[in-house]
């Protein structure tokens, strides 16, 4: 099993679906976690609740992730709190499908570029700016960036520029023997809006899918895990896509 005893690991948007399900896991590997929300309190505080009854520690820290000051904010408070950061887990965004390019407003554009992309951004700079060295930066990004599909134009454009920066980034700081991932989940049951999929949504995502089942939150923790552990040492720059062997 991971061990992440002595570890300080920051998750954004982890009050619920995937980014609370990664807070969980490492919370009961060991590391003392930083759990970011934005406007669930009640949810952060249940996350952090359960980190401490499995014997971990952990704290909940409010923050707007499309604004840098709050960013600041939230990355000096767990600093202060914990002294220091290895694991930076940028999770927190929207989700929006069945989109048409000719439909998207600026509205629509502003709300998810805000978040998914700026957010995004400024996350993995404080990131690469304060995680300690060897230490990890994984961003939880959605495979719609590998499989374009109709109307996924918005959401998986806002999604394919922080999967650039990865790459980049990874080759900026690599000397300090930090590594910089992504993941890329597929449709995943309990997180955004397939957190409770109509019958024949998930009818049809199983039949679509080889494997013949929806993502969980807990394939998202897996890979999480492991880009989190020493065996991931030497892996950089990489994104490692959860589709249970379908095309998206």
């Amino acid at each position: 099993m991971t061990d992440l005893k002595n570890k300080v690991a920051l998750i954004t948007g982890s009050g619920r679906g995937i980014g609370k399900a990664i807070a969980e896991r490492y919370g009961a590997l060991g590391a003392s976690v930083i759990v970011n929300y934005f406007s669930s309190a009640d949810a952060a505080q249940e996350t952090v609740n359960v980190i401490e009854r499995s014997g971990g520690k952990a704290i909940a820290v409010q923050a707007d992730v499309s604004k840098v000051a709050d960013l600041e904010r939230l990355f000096q408070s767990s600093l202060e709190r914990f002294g220091q950061l290895d694991i930076v887990v940028v999770n927190a965004g929207l989700e929006a499908s069945g989109q048409s390019v000719l439909d998207f407003t600026e509205e629509d554009y502003d709300r998810l570029f805000n978040t998914n992309t700026k957010g995004a951004f400024f996350t993995i700079q404080k990131a690469a700016k304060y995680v300690a060295d060897n230490g990890r930066i994984i961003f939880v990004g959605s495979s719609t960036t590998a499989f374009p599909m109709p109307g996924h134009g918005l959401y998986g454009g806002s999604k394919m520029a922080p999967r650039f920066l990865i790459e980049v980034l990874a080759k900026e700081i690599g000397h300090r023997g930090v590594t910089v991932n992504s993941i890329l989940p597929t449709a995943t049951q309990g997180a955004g809006r397939h957190a409770d999929p109509m019958p024949e949504i998930a009818q049809f995502i199983k039949n679509f899918m080889p494997m013949n089942r929806i993502g969980t939150v807990e394939d998202t923790a897996n890979a999480a895990e492991y880009l989190a552990s020493d065996l991931a040492s030497f892996v950089s720059g990489q994104h490692l896509l959860l589709s249970g062997g379908g095309p998206a």
